[in-house]
């Protein structure tokens, strides 16, 4: 019957004509917003997350790598781990020291994180789709839901700002084979805005490197590495009154890659190709009674593997449905509560027949502003699976501007949180390995912190500080077994760490700057185990303790340059910490011209990734590319 739902709600919004969605309350998609006069930071479902610490990508540096993907951009702008399967593998994100599967990852507020795997491969997540990218640290079940124990990765769409048409034309090459072709086009007036894209990748791969498997550590050029991905998304709004808007929004995504072989492997011709499509359609209204907003989407995922033995498919649908109310009180608080529905329906090879599961949650978020120099936000939800009895997941934050004289102001932060995951489809049903008897994750994250804000005329610098430490019991990790590998509860992992971040821009005459740092510290480690005491109390496997970020930017008159320098320390390639990847830095570059041609502009880049090219592996055995040129035109229609 759910599933009869969703789809009659689909056919319904596809019926009344609603082609694609565009971001209707671009008001909201601006970094700061306004709760009925008092100033409030973050998107919209962020509102509630007081005392958490939350980022968001610059404008800038999305638009100069649009033609990479969002695992690339979290790598270089944001402290978060992205784990990398080689130049052409999957792309996992973890935060403090969490796993992939532990990472929420939101399409303008649904999660699209695969039931099959419980997480997402960042590789087939193009920053062409997206329109903004924010990431907020910590667990957040009880605002995101299932998987939010290590953090969540929020995207938006593209929102269109000028009224008539626009226009874009992107064309990229670049060394080892690296093409790249987008193109977008966009239309609003006072009741329509539409916009659509599509765009080409082709990346050969084809780099030297140095083969330390052989004798005499050869160089070699990489074979079998090849990605080439294509897709399409399209966006409309109608705005049905001053107070009302239907949307439709569609992100559709082709991505066929040849799985690079490990050193000192034989030759597979390993082969992987994703198609993943995702539909969603939204309402929504404000009146006295608050704001209403209703979501139902339709996501269909595809993977077919094959090697010279191997021959795999795996299609995932989902349906969900989620639906909210608001209210905001005057000055001080606003409640929302809502509820989100789900059905999965998986038909993978390795089940060995079809897979269908429902689950539904239900939410309340509460945020009180006491005044204007404090924010607390109290957030809870309950959610329902078929077999488990999940807790229920509360959230209570606060943020406190405890000082402001003069240009400075200092606020501390802190929230405790509780989160859960359940076992993915895979956890319990793959064959052979499987485990039925898995128990659901459950975790507590503590954190709190120091923000300081400096601002004088044309200066301003913001710095923050924040330590966590999180509990979760029964985490799931695969371990081999007889022959083949099935995933087990862990009894209890640790993590625990520090997160530092400065940000500081000045313009002086015609030359505006500015430089980001960041560091982050994740100490990540089993400390109770049901077998044993074999490896507690080391570092979990491709964790690195450390990791530091800096980035500049500056721009004058016509010209833009961007760099950042990017660290990564060892990792260790086991639990039992025998073996391990060494630290690695890596420098990017790049300068651009923009032309104005009429009431039209033309902008040329030059991009130099991993300039110092250094030899460096994210997996084992896996070699990465080294120096890379990347030159790019982009025609834009205002």
């Amino acid at each position: 019957m759910v599933k009869s739902f969703f789809l009659f709600c689909l056919l319904l919004a596809t019926y009344a004509g609603v082609p694609l969605v565009a971001r209707a309350q671009q008001q909201q998609d601006t970094l700061y917003q306004h709760l009925q006069g008092v100033e409030i930071f973050g998107k919209p479902a962020e509102v509630f997350a007081a005392g958490s610490r939350i980022a968001t990508l610059d404008s800038t540096y999305l638009r100069t790598y649009i033609s990479s993907s969002l695992a690339e951009a979290l790598q270089a702008r944001t402290p978060v781990y992205v784990r990398t399967y080689g130049a052409s593998g999957i792309s996992s994100v973890s935060f403090r020291g969490t796993g992939a599967s532990h990472t929420a990852v939101l399409w303008n507020g649904l999660n699209i994180a695969l039931p099959s795997l419980g997480q997402s491969d960042f590789a087939t997540l193009p920053l062409s789709g997206v329109g903004e990218v924010a990431v907020q640290h910590g667990a957040s079940g009880s605002t995101y839901g299932n998987g939010a124990i290590g953090g969540a990765v929020l995207l938006s769409s593209p929102a269109y700002t000028g009224k008539g048409f626009g226009g874009e034309l992107q064309q990229e090459v670049g060394s080892f084979g690296r093409y790249y072709t987008n193109a977008a086009v966009n239309y609003k007036n006072q009741k329509l805005s539409v916009g659509a894209s599509a765009f080409w990748h082709l990346a050969q791969n084809r780099f030297t490197y140095r083969d330390y498997a052989r004798f005499g550590a050869p160089e070699r050029t990489q074979e079998n590495a090849e990605v080439q991905q294509q897709g399409f998304t399209q966006d409309l709004t109608w705005h049905l009154s001053p107070k009302s808007y239907l949307a439709f929004r569609s992100w559709y995504t082709s991505t066929d890659r040849e799985v690079q072989p490990s050193l000192g492997a034989a030759y597979q011709n390993a082969n992987q190709l994703d198609k993943n499509l995702r539909l969603m359609a939204e309402y929504n209204l404000s009146s006295r009674w608050g704001e209403t907003n209703i979501k139902t989407a339709y996501f269909s995922d595809y993977l077919q593997y094959t090697d010279v033995e191997t021959h795999s498919e795996t299609a995932i649908k989902t349906y969900q449905l989620q639906a909210e109310q608001t209210y905001t009180y005057g000055r001080q608080w606003s409640l929302r509560g809502g509820i989100n529905l789900q059905h999965f329906r998986g038909d993978v090879d390795g089940y060995g027949g079809a897979v269908e599961e429902n689950r539904s949650s239900a939410f309340i978020l509460f945020r009180f502003d006491p005044s204007q120099q404090l924010n607390l936000s109290l957030n809870l939800r309950q959610t329902f699976i078929k077999g488990y009895n999940p807790a229920p997941t509360p959230t209570i934050g606060a943020n406190w501007n405890f000082f402001s004289q003069s240009n400075h102001s200092l606020y501390l932060k802190g929230n405790i949180a509780g989160s859960y995951r359940v076992p993915t489809l895979n956890d319990r049903f793959w064959r052979p390995g499987g485990n039925p008897e898995l128990k659901p994750e459950q975790g507590w994250n503590y954190e709190g912190g120091l923000r300081h804000v400096y601002s004088s005329g044309d200066f301003l610098i913001e710095s923050e500080a924040t330590v966590y430490y999180m509990l979760v019991d029964n985490w799931i990790q695969w371990m081999p077994t007889r022959g083949y590998w099935s995933p087990v509860n862990l009894q209890k992992v640790r993590s625990q760490g520090v997160e530092l971040s400065s940000r500081a821009s000045k313009k002086i005459g015609g030359v505006a700057l500015g430089a980001t740092a960041g560091y982050t510290y994740a100490s990540s480690e089993q400390v109770a185990s049901y077998e044993g005491p074999e490896e507690l109390n080391l570092q979990l496997a491709y964790v690195p303790l450390h990791k530091a970020t800096l980035s500049t930017d500056a721009s004058f008159r016509s010209w833009t340059f961007l760099g950042y320098l990017m660290y990564n320390g060892l990792r260790y390639t086991n639990n039992n910490n025998t073996s391990s990847l060494p630290h690695f830095a890596l420098l990017n570059l790049s300068l651009g011209k923009q032309f104005k041609l009429g009431q039209n502009k033309l902008l040329a880049t030059a991009r130099v990734d991993n300039a110092t090219n250094t030899d460096y592996k994210t997996m084992q055995n896996l070699p990465m590319p080294g120096r890379s040129y990347t030159f790019s035109l982009r025609f834009t229609i205002p």
